[in-house]
């Protein structure tokens, strides 16, 4: 999450099966996701959510399931919650991020990392990812 001075207020990902002992299910990790973004709403005061376009070509069933199920938890979240959503696709998230919408994703990270001002790569590339998709949705009005 940012501020409009891009300033990053939180980020991070969600790493439930982590947290857990024995690996959870995905009616669990959905929950889990769910509930962590109930929180956020609660915490801060959020107009917009970017996110990405989904499009499966190479992906199993399972894991699309999965992907449209938490896709369609945070739909539902932010329409409850008033909050403004956004979409991307991949390739207008990197051509506006890098200039080149096939850039790789370490051009990605460097640009996120001289953006925002961070001496180092996020920890995980998908949080990467969410921070470029909110700044996109932040000068894309």
């Amino acid at each position: 999450m940012i501020n409009k001075d891009l300033s990053i207020v939180d980020s991070g990902i969600l790493l439930s099966e982590i947290k857990s002992p024995t690996r959870m299910n995905q009616f669990e990790r959905m929950r889990d996701i769910e509930e962590y973004f109930t929180k956020l709403c609660k915490k801060y005061t959020i107009e917009t959510m970017s996110m990405e376009k989904l499009f499966f070509t190479r992906f199993n069933q399972n894991n699309a399931e999965f992907v449209f199920g938490i896709r369609a938890i945070l739909i539902t979240l932010c329409l409850k919650n008033n909050i403004k959503i956004k979409e991307y696709t991949p390739i207008q998230l990197k051509k506006f991020v890098t200039g080149n919408g096939k850039a790789e994703k370490i051009l990605v990270q460097k640009c996120i990392m001289k953006l925002y001002g961070l001496k180092e790569f996020p920890e995980f590339n998908d949080a990467a990812d969410a921070l470029a998709l909110a700044y996109i949705g932040l000068k894309i009005k």
